[in-house]
């Protein structure tokens, strides 16, 4: 299978490796952090795509160097467990020389903590780019499954969810929520909002400067923002009541099997309920506001239906009994 990265000198471009390294001890590690971190992300068309060829476009170049950074870095980081040890017919040993010593546990874990920052880093640099660029230089990742679904949603960018939630910006996290965005779309807003207002509201951009606060291009920004901050409020509510999300005091991170408490010092339980509660109080604040005013505007909302939405009950789990 082809890659981004198929050759050691690409790897020693952004990772200080020994000039003795074989690639054939690396390959294994490129392709497994290419497939699980990177294809997933940009979509198959591109990757493909990158992986037989350089793009000539400066911009997608820029972007092609950004993940040739962040497959040799997450590699590494893939790969680090077992650049420690030897494993042969006899077994399982640990390298060590007469002048060399094996890296201790913490050393391991430190190197690793800093390649898998890196290679996130250069990652999430890389979709801030092809999430900015307009025409058709990303046009095969934007008309992909994984990035046309945010278009039915509020939420479509990541920089509008950290301005309700902070998640670093990183436009990985921003896509491993997208399963919660959608079903808190489907669960709470198109059962009380009509197909033609959910349009409208996408379609909605802000107003001009100046713009007087009664017009129905003002009104209708206003009601968006609203059903943006509730739909981050309760995607985050979701996620973390999901249990695949950190949630730490510096906000909201995706679990990284491969590294158990990578973000370190996550909340403890009460306070970890106290968020999620204080999450759902807040969706459900803004939700009415939004609706308050959509209802006090027929002006602006003209195809709006008032209805009541279907009771959603989120069952209570203890050691012997769920209760509803």
């Amino acid at each position: 299978m082809p890659t981004i990265i198929d050759a050691i000198a690409e790897v020693k471009k952004h990772v200080a490796v020994n000039r003795n390294l074989d690639w054939s001890s690396v390959e294994p590690y490129v392709k497994q952090a290419e497939r699980k971190y990177i294809k997933s992300l940009i979509g198959r068309t591109m990757y493909d795509s990158y992986s037989q060829a350089e793009p000539e476009d400066p911009v997608a170049l820029e972007v092609y160097n950004l993940l040739e950074e962040a497959s040799a870095n997450l590699a590494w980081f893939l790969y680090l467990p077992m650049a420690n040890v030897q494993i042969s017919d006899s077994g399982i040993a640990v390298s060590e020389s007469e002048y060399s010593k094996a890296a201790e546990w913490w050393q391991i874990r430190d190197l690793r903590r800093s390649f898998i920052d890196a290679g996130f880093t250069a990652l999430d640099e890389a979709l801030k780019i092809m999430e900015q660029t307009e025409g058709e230089t990303f046009a095969a990742w934007k008309a992909s499954e994984g990035y046309t679904i945010f278009r039915e949603l509020f939420v479509d960018r990541t920089d509008t969810f950290n301005r309700w939630f902070n998640i670093s910006n990183s436009r990985k996290t921003f896509l491993a929520l997208r399963p919660y965005m959608l079903e808190v779309h489907h669960q709470f807003f198109t059962a009380k909002l009509n197909l033609a207002t959910i349009e409208l509201l996408n379609n909605t951009v802000k107003p001009a400067e100046g713009t007087e606060t009664d017009a129905p291009e003002y009104i209708q920004y206003m009601a968006l923002q609203w059903l943006q901050a509730a739909q981050v409020n309760y995607t985050v509510y979701k996620a973390v009541h999901s249990g695949t999300f950190e949630l730490t005091s510096n906000g909201i991170y995706e679990k990284i099997e491969e590294f158990p408490g990578y973000k370190v010092k996550p909340l403890g339980e009460s306070q970890l309920h106290r968020v999620k509660d204080e999450r759902l109080v807040a969706a459900e604040q803004y939700y009415k506001k939004a609706i308050a005013l959509m209802e006090a505007n027929p002006v602006a909302f003209p195809d709006y239906i008032k209805k009541d939405a279907a009771v959603f009950v989120m069952p209570m789990n203890t050691k012997s009994v769920v209760s509803f």
